[in-house]
């Protein structure tokens, strides 16, 4: 029993009395308002998903040079005293980005993690490291450690996203979890194509984030090497003239997520942190401005359900959907996508803290 992806009553299934007939059990969602108790409270739930002396990677996003709302060390630091005191070893991990950056290398993005002050709470892994899982439209090369892994913590800052509209733990694994060559092949193959003739409504030219389309003699025209692969020309044409090269990107990014996803030791739990929401990603230096106020933290075993949490969250939070009204892409999207390749379930029961 699913929720419309632009539903407008943000009193949704997962806020009201549909638990009472669901029939059968919804994974929980822990909800925590309060920043200052997430050490406590991730303490307790942790120690029932990890047996103690053992090791950790803990997957999160570093951010780009510049960017000031996206994870510093203070962020991170209850959860990993959690995790120390749980008798673990974590170590953080990412990989490195496909654009030009200083975090396009593993040597830079490991200099940039010290720089940061993150090599003081634990070890630092970026790898490029990877391995091949078959998918549906392509093969995505997974990070070995991540998937070869004991345990793991995916540690997600929610915010907006040009291309999936949303960025939280499926952002994470499907970007993040996945090598560089498998970040461009993404993004490559969700670039657009003519399946007719463009009719001239200059929708695309309007609403494309990388200002990568230009109207001439009143048609469309491409600039492929500047364009994302968001997909939102392709989903927004009203006279259905474009296409994807393979699949739109939310697909092939639920793809890539997947594949990380499926993968996963059973030992693995999700953290996303609801704070400085931003219009943009940790991977801009600037990530524009903040949607929302804070809200919380959310924590749970279901990848795909905390997602689907975060936003309800926000978009009741906000009483509309504030990520499709400023990036034109549904945020719902890819997290039905990621429920279709794996075996999670985007209902949920929330359980505040």
């Amino acid at each position: 029993m699913g929720q419309e992806s632009n539903c407008s009553n943000f009193s949704c299934y997962t806020f009201l009395n549909y638990l009472s007939i669901s029939p059968y059990t919804m994974d929980k969602v822990h909800f925590l308002k309060n920043f200052e108790d997430l050490y406590s409270h991730s303490k307790n739930l942790l120690k029932n998903t990890y047996k103690p002396h053992s090791k950790i990677l803990v997957k999160l996003h570093f951010g780009e040079p510049g960017n000031k709302t996206a994870f510093k060390p203070e962020d991170v630091k209850p959860i990993i005293k959690a995790l120390n005191e749980l008798k673990l070893e974590p170590t953080l991990i990412d990989s490195p980005v496909a654009y030009n950056s200083p975090r396009g290398t593993v040597e830079g993005y490991e200099q940039f993690a010290k720089q940061k002050g993150f090599n003081k709470l634990a070890p630092c892994l970026i790898s490029n490291n990877g391995k091949r899982v078959e998918m549906k439209d392509i093969p995505i090369e997974v990070i070995k450690e991540l998937i070869e892994a004991e345990n793991v913590l995916v540690l997600s800052h929610v915010k907006g996203h040009g291309c999936a509209g949303f960025g939280g733990a499926i952002k994470n694994l499907g970007m993040g979890g996945v090598t560089k060559e498998s970040k461009s092949k993404i993004h490559g193959l969700c670039k657009p194509k003519f399946i007719k003739e463009c009719q001239g409504c200059g929708t695309c030219a309007k609403l494309c984030p990388a200002h990568a389309i230009k109207m001439t003699d009143g048609k469309a025209e491409f600039d492929l090497n500047a364009c994302y692969g968001c997909s939102i020309c392709e989903i927004e044409c009203p006279f259905k003239c474009l296409a994807p090269i393979k699949a739109i990107f939310d697909d092939l990014l639920a793809q890539g997520a997947a594949a990380v996803i499926n993968n996963f030791p059973e030992n693995t739990f999700y953290i996303n942190v609801i704070k400085n929401i931003t219009e943009g990603c940790d991977c801009q230096s600037n990530a524009g401005q903040i949607l929302s106020d804070d809200i919380g933290v959310l924590l749970s075993k279901n990848p795909v359900a905390i997602d689907h949490a975060s936003i309800d969250l926000i978009n009741k939070t906000n009483e509309k959907n504030i990520f499709l009204e400023h990036t034109h892409k549904d945020p719902l999207l890819h997290v039905e996508y990621a429920a279709k390749y794996t075996n999670w379930e985007e209902d949920y029961e929330i359980e505040e803290l």
